[in-house]
């Protein structure tokens, strides 16, 4: 792969980083950030980290490989016990029970077909979330 075209491989690797941006915003951060740790060394090692913004909190992976990397392991701990729309666990494996969820080209989908939740409440607003969960909505269909 040493001869491809590097703009043709930085297309490929996109994906991931939008749908882990996409991800954070569906579940409530302010804000996106990816970059890398250390400049002048090759890109694999540049020590490559995103992190997404939650009011005071950060949620932050760090030392990857690659902007796609680090974004799928953003995007990996954000599901980790996450509850999905079905009110099912966020699976990211076919042999655990719950919603098992998928990168579908710049998109993280769950496997279920439940309507959206309405949260009432400003974004981020774990209470509100937590509510919205409880008092109706999102049944598997």
């Amino acid at each position: 792969m040493a001869d491809a075209n590097p703009q043709l491989a930085a297309a490929l690797n996109a994906d991931p980083v939008v749908a882990c941006a996409d991800l954070v915003v569906r579940a409530g951060a302010r804000q996106f950030e990816i970059g890398y740790l250390r400049d002048g060394v090759p890109v694999d090692q540049a020590g490559w980290h995103a992190s997404a913004y939650y009011g005071g909190a950060r949620l932050t992976v760090e030392e990857h490989q690659s902007p796609s990397t680090a974004a799928l392991a953003l995007a990996e701990r954000i599901l980790a016990g996450a509850t999905c729309k079905c009110r099912r666990p966020v699976r990211l494996a076919d042999d655990a029970s719950g919603c098992r969820w998928r990168l579908v080209g710049a998109r993280w989908e769950p496997g279920c077909t439940a309507d959206p939740i309405h949260v009432d409440g400003p974004r981020g607003d774990l209470g509100a979330m937590r509510r919205a969960l409880t008092e109706g909505g999102g049944t598997d269909g």
